[in-house]
């Protein structure tokens, strides 16, 4: 019992490093789904309200960003941009 306790504490270098491993095998798979945006056709993309540019631009980053929000981040700018073209 008393040796649960110490590898379950957080100040436990072994439980810091479970605890990493646990994070980026999770930011590998959904960064794994993420990427296949990247086999959509065109239109679909456009159905889901991105290009295909900012899919790829959003899958190449680091794995400690969030490539779905990046994404989202990156269609909100382009809607903007060009919303404001419209109105100009």
């Amino acid at each position: 019992m008393f040796t649960q306790d110490l590898t379950r504490s957080a100040g436990n270098p072994i439980f810091s490093l479970h605890t990493n491993l646990l994070a980026r095998a999770k930011a590998r798979l959904q960064r794994r789904r993420f990427n296949r945006m990247l086999d959509l056709d065109d239109h679909m993309l456009k159905d889901i309200g991105v290009t295909y540019s900012e899919v790829a631009e959003a899958s190449a980053l680091p794995l400690s960003q969030d490539a779905a929000t990046a994404l989202r981040t990156m269609s909100l700018t382009r809607k903007r941009s060009e919303f404001s073209s419209l109105i100009r």
